[in-house]
């Protein structure tokens, strides 16, 4: 497995999830006490590590953690500080913009941090045990790097793995890291079926009993049968390269990756396909195409298909266009969502848009309006390519959606589309440093090529 495989695995899931998992595996790893110093997203990585400590002589010395900085040369790096002293700093603003210039994703104090803001500023991750104003400078020294620190009773080597979000930060073994993913996902799968059945009626006592977590050490074919209660629940899961695809795309917007697919000459921006309402998250989720065509007489089947949509899919329909009929209402809306299907995209219109917005169920169409398609149209093929605002789609491939609209990405090209929009987004974030640092918007696009970053490059 490739080391972005391995990180992007590890990104879909949540510290809590890890944590479980390594619970499981008699693992420690989970720490308590070290969490976000401001409200920063969540980071995964490699530990680089640093221990400090007391300074015990005058000698001028090299300012902690600078030499680990300076000697980063990969964009996997999260840096791991053990040895913080309470109620002094061993992280500030200028480590913050000089770890940000290197591509480090972040950084974990078993200490303090000062200049709190300064990090926040250029969107640089903290996690630690607090904050203070107290300089580290004649008070800390770095002692050593890259060896196995302790890290709230954690021993944290070199090149492990870091995941921190809201809830904490936890660390896996590198030796461990495909056997706590494997579990962590299984975990993952579970718990999202043991909400669902919580949402369709079933005791929690008994959805919440130990023998159901005990069950996840098993194969997924172990798990009890869902009851009557429970019977939406979607026994379909998400591949394990689905859900590695979709994470790729997990941290973008529709504006970078419409950006990467013109730098690639991709056509994939579906034209008139817009939200429901103003969505403030990325929904992303692999095709699961549907093709209507106007009813035979008898009629034919209008919706049955979404027995087969998997979790996490995108339902993606075709109806032509066509705005005088919707193929898509409250029925749909509250199944899909009780099964754990990412959203629906249509080139056509939806209805009973309120139990949408209610629900936050994200819904894209080329517009709403209340006729039925019962007796006007039926599925005409499932799993096929198909067109979406003048885009084609083929099952399987990648949809990213947001308040912006729709983008599709071919499946065999994600990778390529994903690596291409992080590079033009990190191009982008510069100019706005640059430009709140002081230089005009014209000296900070010429500098980062801005002018270039989504021109087509032929071959």
């Amino acid at each position: 497995m490739t080391e972005s495989s391995i990180l992007n695995r590890l990104a879909a899931l949540d510290t809590n999830t890890v944590s479980d998992a390594l619970d499981f595996l008699d693992l420690k790893g989970a720490t308590y006490g070290l969490r976000p110093l401001w409200d920063c997203p969540k980071i995964v990585g490699r530990a680089s590590t640093v221990k400090v400590g007391p300074k015990t002589d005058a000698a001028p010395t090299t300012h902690l953690l600078t030499p680990v900085i300076d000697a980063v040369t990969t964009n996997d790096r999260i840096l791991v500080i053990s040895g913080g002293t309470e109620g002094i700093s061993c992280w500030g603003d200028i480590i913050a913009n000089a770890s940000k210039k290197k591509g480090i994703r972040g950084t974990i104090i078993d200490g303090m941090s000062r200049d709190i803001d300064g990090s926040r500023d250029v969107g640089y991750p903290v996690y630690g045990r607090g904050v203070t104003m107290i300089s580290a400078r004649n008070r800390l020294v770095q002692l050593e790097s890259g060896t196995p620190l302790q890290v709230r009773g954690v021993t944290v080597n070199e090149d492990d793995y870091v995941i921190a979000d809201n809830c904490g930060t936890v660390f896996v073994p590198a030796a461990r890291i495909e056997e706590v993913l494997d579990l962590g996902e299984r975990i993952d799968r579970r718990q999202n079926r043991m909400v669902q059945a919580v949402r369709a009626g079933n005791p929690v006592s008994e959805v919440m009993h130990d023998k159901q977590f005990e069950a996840i050490r098993h194969s997924e074919e172990s798990a009890p049968a869902a009851s009557a209660a429970s019977s939406s629940l979607n026994p379909k899961k998400a591949s394990p390269e689905d859900a590695e695809l979709a994470a790729l795309f997990a941290e973008s917007d529709t504006p970078g990756i419409s950006d990467a697919l013109d730098k690639l000459g991709i056509p994939g921006q579906a034209l008139g396909i817009m939200p429901l309402t103003n969505y403030e998250k990325v929904t992303v989720g692999p095709a699961f195409t549907v093709r209507y065509v106007p009813a035979s007489d008898p009629p034919g089947s209008v919706g049955d298909f979404i027995d087969d949509v998997a979790e996490g899919d995108f339902v993606v329909i075709d109806n032509g266009g066509r705005t005088d009929c919707t193929v898509w209402g409250d029925i749909m809306t509250q199944y899909a969502g009780l099964r754990g299907i990412a959203g629906t995209v249509i080139d056509g219109v939806c209805r009973d848009v309120n139990r949408a917005i209610k629900d936050e169920y994200p819904l894209f169409t080329a517009g709403r309006w209340m006729r039925t398609g019962k007796d006007r149209v039926q599925v005409g093929g499932v799993n096929e390519s198909v067109g979406i605002g003048k885009v084609r789609v083929n099952p399987r491939d990648i949809v990213v959606a947001d308040a912006n609209g729709v983008v599709i990405v071919p499946r065999h090209r994600a990778r390529e589309v994903a690596e291409v929009a992080q590079k033009i987004e990190k191009s982008e974030e510069g100019i706005r440093e640059m430009i709140v640092n002081g230089a005009t918007i014209g000296e900070a696009r010429k500098q980062l090529g801005y002018h270039t970053l989504q021109r087509h490059e032929k071959n």
